[in-house]
């Protein structure tokens, strides 16, 4: 047998008894109910079961260590037992004091969460299951099951990913992706974007659903001042307010009750104080959806918003400019995102005058949970050789599952005789920095792609920080999101099925983490382009000047179609991009510094 199928074989036959052993106890009730009337019919005792045995025994033995004629050997017995006695005593005392986890409920479907489902009463007051559903078929975690540890979690994601490996296998590369990926001209998007548009003016000439009562200034009000209560611990107040959040906001209404929403989900995990654990389960299942669901998010965003259209002009337009004279290309990912920018890069690749160069591509992502950490990046990888295969260019591609800050310059085996881009896109603002390290791991991922020495580095930020005091983060991220809310609600209908994904995708982590978690725990660590550009310079990396072409170009995407309160502009060799008047996103390309006597 292949050696690689005999280990496949033998760790689920290992798995299998795992889960036999599981039912062992509960097998084994019910055989007795079953035997024990034909031992009656002989007239004979029916045996104890072994671990009734083992019971009797230890109770014989306390009851032997209790008695003043105990023996010397039951002495030492009462001496060993004492500490494990007094440490189950010390556990039941410490758990008095914590959250009931098995009480805590995070059903995304309403958006709700709490601590105790008889403290708070809502309207639907069915907020504990197992599994919830979004309208895409995504599931989200809840809270009626208690892990005791990141192990207990680890082993469950990775039966789980095991088994959607089986069972929902998803094609390389079809005519969906062919749909949202590939360069089919400005004319056919524009369509789109008109189309969706005029189902959003639709929509507000037939009237959607009441709003619920109270106004926008309110639901602030109130969500400042859970935020207040939360901070200081009063539950009761803290319950109070989140009741009064809950009856003015909705996962389905405007963007200020959505957002609320979703702050009070958070807000009540932290007050129950299993954010942390909250979070990774939001994190884990969203890992575990399949990348088709993704792909429709993307699709809806890219016709409601120009964010990413823009960035993808921007950074393959720079890769373009740099391969038409190389014979080989190597693209560093930091954050593949499911690629979906790559295959619009290899289209253009083919149609270089002379023949495309050699594409390599070394995709990094974090690990998933489970079995198959490497999954998703083997999947992308295989999608993106498929679209290589049908233009006609050269290709390899290699994937790293891991941390930003844990790779090393050996694993990205850079060859000197190709054009080396490095590529990340809101990927770094994930790497811690050095509020909880004496050696920003931060800085150490760009001291990494200074050695890399690429031709070019192509950095997407958001243009916001968050404080390391709780109560001045929440109201950055209050104010924040209530931005990128407004612009979904102004750019696509409430009642489209799909709408749900890009929240829960791009802002509802976010949102989680920041508020739900912290200390260690907070993943996310945006800071201004000013502090992003400072902490470049200062790594050894100089600013490039923005291509001209390629801000025209962008600036025709932002015009084709799109709600004219998008604006895009550049300035001190940024892409700036934003809503209303206020800067959200930047883009901008890098390159080492010459050291001195170069």
């Amino acid at each position: 047998m292949d050696p690689m199928l005999d280990y496949i074989n033998r760790y689920l036959f290992e798995e299998e008894i795992d889960e036999l052993n599981i039912n062992t106890y509960k097998d084994e009730a019910a055989l007795q109910d079953i035997e024990k009337p034909f031992y009656e019919i002989l007239g004979q005792k029916y045996p104890p079961a072994p671990n009734e045995q083992l019971l009797t025994s230890s109770k014989s033995d306390l009851s032997s260590i209790s008695s003043s004629t105990s023996t010397s050997s039951n002495n030492n017995m009462l001496a060993e037992s004492l500490p494990v006695m007094e440490y189950c005593r010390g556990i039941e005392e410490g758990m008095k004091f914590l959250p009931n986890i098995n009480k805590l409920v995070a059903n995304f479907k309403e958006n709700i969460v709490s601590a105790d489902p008889s403290e708070v009463k809502y309207e639907n007051s069915a907020r504990f299951k197992l599994a919830e559903k979004d309208d895409l078929g995504m599931m989200f975690p809840s809270r009626s099951k208690k892990y005791t540890s990141d192990r207990d979690l680890d082993i469950l994601e990775g039966r789980n990913s095991k088994i959607s490996m089986i069972d929902s296998e998803e094609p390389i590369r079809d005519d969906v992706y062919d749909e949202v990926l590939l360069d089919h001209g400005d004319h056919r998007l524009k369509g789109e974007i008109w189309s969706l548009r005029e189902t959003l003016q639709l929509e507000a000439s037939s009237g959607v659903p009441k709003e619920i009562q109270g106004g926008h200034h309110e639901l602030y009000t109130l969500l400042i001042r859970c935020s207040e209560a939360v901070a200081i611990y009063d539950q009761q107040r803290a319950l109070e307010l989140l009741n009064k959040i809950r009856m003015q906001s909705s996962p389905k209404g405007n963007g200020i009750q959505r957002l609320a929403s979703v702050l009070a989900d958070a807000l009540e995990a932290r007050l129950a104080g299993v954010g942390s654990e909250y979070f990774r389960r939001l994190t884990a299942e969203l890992v575990k959806s399949p990348d088709i669901y993704f792909l429709k998010g993307h699709h809806l965003l890219i016709r409601a918003a120009p964010f990413t259209r823009v960035y993808h002009c921007f950074s393959n337009r720079n890769i373009l400019n740099v391969a038409r004279n190389a014979s080989k290309v190597h693209v560093i990912d930091l954050g593949i995102h499911f690629g979906f920018q790559w295959p619009s890069l290899i289209q253009a690749l083919s149609k270089i005058e002379g023949g495309p160069p050699k594409l390599r591509i070394t995709l990094v992502e974090r690990p998933q949970p489970g079995f198959r950490p490497a999954k998703r990046i083997e999947a992308v990888g295989q999608r993106l050789k498929e679209y290589a295969r049908s233009f006609n260019v050269p290709f390899e591609c290699k994937g790293i599952a891991s941390q930003l800050e844990s790779i090393r310059i050996e694993e990205l085996n850079i060859n000197d005789d190709e054009v080396v881009v490095v590529n990340s896109i809101f990927r770094l603002r994930e790497v811690s920095d050095e509020t909880f390290a004496i050696d920003s791991p931060r800085d150490q991922v760009l001291k990494l792609i200074r050695q890399i020495k690429p031709q070019i580095f192509i950095q997407a930020e958001s243009n916001r920080s968050y404080s390391s005091f709780f109560l001045t983060r929440f109201r950055q991220v209050l104010s924040t999101h209530a931005v990128f809310y407004d612009l979904l609600d102004s750019t696509i209908p409430r009642r489209d099925k799909e709408r749900q994904m890009p929240e829960n995708v791009h802002f509802v982590p976010d949102i989680i983490n920041s508020v739900a978690c912290e200390g260690a725990d907070l993943t996310y660590k945006p800071e201004t382009l000013k502090q992003w550009q400072r902490r470049n310079l200062r790594a050894g990396f100089q600013q490039l000047p923005v291509d001209l072409d390629i801000v025209k170009e962008c600036k025709n995407l932002v015009r084709g179609g799109y709600d004219n309160r998008y604006f895009i502009e550049e300035d001190d060799n940024w892409l700036l991009q934003g809503w209303k008047g206020r800067v959200l996103h930047g883009v901008t390309a890098w390159k080492p510094k010459l050291e001195e006597g170069c």
